[in-house]
């Protein structure tokens, strides 16, 4: 759901640089040598994307990179972000990551302020076994019934987190702890007509929280944004006062193992389960040291509109096959691009006297689908997905789809 990608960016990246010799062979390990890498980076990118559940984007992004030999990725990156899209979502944000603070170059300290909104977000209950009744959605653009499923979620917030690398004297551990606290204010608006209207799920009132999260961590990347090999485990607690109330845990285990020179196996499963007065809308939204947005849609089940099943407990399993096809320079730093076939699972669990439908006989819902990957410098990515789903309707099974055009790996 956050659809961050350069598309005219990408186009500069690969032409950029069309003097430069003629592609090399891949080699075992990214041909940058050290010094490069302590120069500082910085872009400044204007965005124009597309993303299924949020239509046509436009926006700019600038960055500043600061690397330094022995810090994986950086010593300091800054992303200043403005994003709007043609269906109403609005993200702009401030990013600040730290890295190698501390008389050991042990901690760790990122900083996140956005103001969020999604004015036409997507509502179609609680559970499993929700269904999409086709006569709303086919309703012609001016008819009130095209809102059944719309509402309007605003939601601005600030989060800090501090990471703690464990160590035995001057020796690092790929153990660390971290926590976090985030500050967030939520405004819910319901068409007349809409559904959720019509339901009334608890948290209708929005209002203020501040969050709290507190975890450890095992980071075994190699490199850490486009890793070819490693682990990254994860368990994580969060609790949540103010107009609710309700935590719950978070667990994640993610895995990549390159099987060949050029080809790389990636695999993520995580899941939460929240007890106490959830309301609908944090339900899809994921706790952790890096807040995940959506159950369904680009960082989840790529195929499945955001938020099309919303339950207290979720889980999902993305696996992605990584295949370099093509290296060259571009910018001074080689650019790097893969074919990325994919399978993506989820669920939702836990919803009990407030599940609006009854789950299904198997309630998993899978998606396939295919990407393309744009490495630049090893620090930045771009992607393109495209995945298919099968959903639940009222004139039974159907199939939905999904294209994301973004930055950044999906895990």
């Amino acid at each position: 759901m956050l659809p961050y990608a350069a598309l005219a960016a990408l186009a500069l990246l690969a032409s950029a640089r069309a003097e430069d010799p003629a592609p090399v062979p891949v080699p075992e390990e990214p041909p940058i040598a050290a010094p490069a890498r302590e120069k500082l980076k910085w872009l400044i990118l204007p965005n124009l994307s597309y993303d299924s559940d949020d239509k046509l984007g436009f926006g700019a992004r600038a960055e500043v990179i600061q690397p330094r030999a022995g810090l994986d990725p950086y010593r300091s990156s800054f992303v200043l972000h403005g994003f709007a899209t043609t269906n109403g979502y609005h993200h702009h944000r401030f990013r600040f990551d730290l890295v190698g603070l501390g008389p050991k170059e042990r901690m760790r300290v990122t900083g996140h302020f956005a103001f969020r909104a999604w004015l036409n977000d997507g509502y179609w209950g609680i559970g499993n076994g929700t269904e999409r009744e086709v006569s709303y959605e086919d309703a012609a653009a001016d008819d009130p019934d095209r809102k059944r499923y719309r509402y309007s979620l605003i939601q601005p917030f600030g989060q800090v987190a501090l990471r703690h690398a464990v160590s035995s004297g001057d020796v690092a551990s790929p153990l660390s702890l971290y926590g976090s606290v985030n500050v967030r204010y939520t405004v819910v608006d319901a068409s007349a007509g809409s559904l959720l209207l019509e339901q009334q799920p608890l948290g209708m009132d929005g209002g203020l929280g501040v969050q709290l999260i507190a975890g450890a961590l095992w980071d075994t990347r190699e490199p850490e944004v486009t890793p070819d090999e490693g682990w990254l485990l994860e368990v994580a607690g969060r609790g949540v006062t103010g107009m609710y109330t309700f935590g719950g845990p978070f667990v994640s285990a993610r895995a990549w193992g390159r099987i060949a020179p050029g080809v790389v196996v990636a695999q993520r499963v995580m899941g939460e389960w929240l007890f106490g007065e959830v309301p609908f809308y944090e339900m899809v939204f994921w706790g952790g040291v890096v807040p995940i947005p959506g159950m369904g849609g680009s960082d989840t089940i790529r195929g499945v509109a955001f938020g099309r099943w919303r339950g207290p407990g979720k889980a999902v399993s993305n696996t992605e096959l990584r295949l370099d096809v093509l290296r060259h320079r571009a910018l001074k730093q080689e650019l790097r691009w893969q074919l990325v076939p994919f399978v993506d699972l989820g669920t939702v669990w836990g919803s009990g006297d407030t599940a609006t439908a009854p789950d299904p006989a198997l309630p998993v819902h899978p998606a396939v689908g295919g990407g393309i990957r744009a490495i630049w410098g090893e620090s930045i990515v771009g992607r393109v997905d495209a995945g298919v789903s099968p959903d639940l309707t009222d004139e039974g099974p159907a199939l939905q789809w999904g294209l994301y055009l973004m930055f950044d790996h999906m895990f």
